[in-house]
């Protein structure tokens, strides 16, 4: 497992996609800061303010790194280096895990990246210009962005999930980037468009979509002109254990498919 582990890091620090990704997530991260910098000022209730200002803008990694991790577990399949990984003593079930593992690594890091970025120049910003920068809601601000961070991390792990299990199951890359793509604007589509169904079933299932709770965390989940978020400890419950489901599901899935089928070039 190490030695794969290492040959699987050593791929990803050449791979021109990562390192696109990675820029860009950069750029995005200082650009929105100073726009929104120009637009209200830098004046702060407390140091923590901005990361609870930045997880409200974090549903577009939603849109990305799904793409990066399909294109990750089905390199292997294309390019049939999967084959010779498993020939040479790798189980099938420790490449699946393997690769899940270093998904995970890469959405930590990422997210490491996209929120701390962002907080470091924004409150350099708010120091060079002047702009106070209080305490009084240091503690409630910490709270609510360490619980949304963290949900974040979950959700892109189940979205993670939910894309290995695809990969496996297609093998090919473009004809799972596209059913990658229907799953992440159609579990959007879920939230929106039967947001006010009448169907009971259908209502049901927009509400535990994987985006409504996303949207929720990060305030900007909308209904009859009021922003609803995750209040009572019900909701997070629910939260948590809707993506927590997914993870064992779709694992469960990639590894069985993984299993049972022969693999082929």
């Amino acid at each position: 497992m190490k030695d794969f582990l290492r040959a699987e890091v050593y791929f990803l620090r050449k791979d021109v996609a990562f390192k696109s990704i990675t820029v860009l997530f950069a750029l995005a991260s200082l650009g929105l800061a100073v726009a929104l910098g120009r637009i209200g000022g830098y004046a702060l209730s407390s140091p923590i303010e901005p990361l609870r200002t930045a997880v409200s803008f974090s549903i577009f990694l939603y849109f990305i790194i799904p793409m990066f991790i399909c294109f990750f577990i089905t390199e292997g399949f294309e390019y049939g280096s999967v084959q010779n990984i498993i020939a040479l003593g790798q189980s099938r079930q420790g490449y699946i895990l393997g690769k899940y593992l270093l998904g995970v690594v890469l959405i930590l890091w990422w997210l490491l990246q996209f929120f701390g970025l962002f907080l470091i120049v924004y409150l350099s910003a708010a120091l060079i210009t002047g702009s106070p920068v209080g305490h009084e809601t240091t503690a409630e601000d910490i709270s609510t962005a360490m619980r949304a961070v963290g949900l974040n991390i979950l959700y892109l792990a189940a979205y993670s999930a939910v894309v290995m299990m695809l990969g496996v199951m297609i093998r090919k890359a473009a004809s799972a980037i596209v059913a990658t793509l229907f799953f992440v604007f159609g579990n959007f589509l879920l939230t929106g468009y039967l947001q006010g169904t009448s169907s009971a079933f259908l209502r049901l299932l927009s509400d535990h979509a994987l985006m409504t709770q996303i949207m929720k965390f990060s305030g900007m989940y909308v209904e009859n002109s009021q922003v609803i978020l995750l209040t009572g400890t019900s909701d997070y419950v629910r939260a948590v254990l809707i993506p927590v489901i997914v993870i064992i599901v779709c694992l469960t899935a990639a590894l069985l498919s993984l299993e049972k089928r022969d693999i082929h070039i």
